[in-house]
C-alpha cells in the first residue's frame, strides 16, 4: 500500500472515531493553493484533514514509514 492510500484509510478510521473529521488526503505543499497557507514547504508532504464544516487542517508529515504517519495524524487530531 502506498502512502496516499494509507492516509486515505487513516481518514476512514478517523471519521469513525470523530464524525466531524471526514477525510484525509496526502498532498505536497505546492499543491495546496490557499492564501491562508503561508508557512509551507513546496516539496514537503502534508496530510490535509477535511472537516464536516469545510475547514481543513494541514499537517506536515516528516515520518517516512506508515506507522509514523498514522501516529502524526491521530496525535494531532485527537482533540479536534
Amino acid at each position: 500500500m502506498n502512502k496516499a492510500e494509507f492516509v486515505s484509510k487513516c481518514g476512514e478510521l478517523l471519521a469513525v472515531a470523530k464524525p466531524n473529521l471526514i477525510s484525509c488526503e496526502l498532498r505536497l505543499g505546492k499543491d495546496i493553493k490557499e492564501d491562508t497557507f503561508e508557512n509551507y514547504i513546496p516539496d514537503a508532504e502534508y496530510v490535509v484533514v477535511t472537516c464536516a464544516n469545510g475547514y481543513d487542517y494541514k499537517l506536515p508529515i516528516s515520518a517516512t514509514n506508515l506507522a509514523g504517519i498514522a501516529e502524526t495524524i491521530f496525535n494531532k487530531m485527537a482533540y479536534k
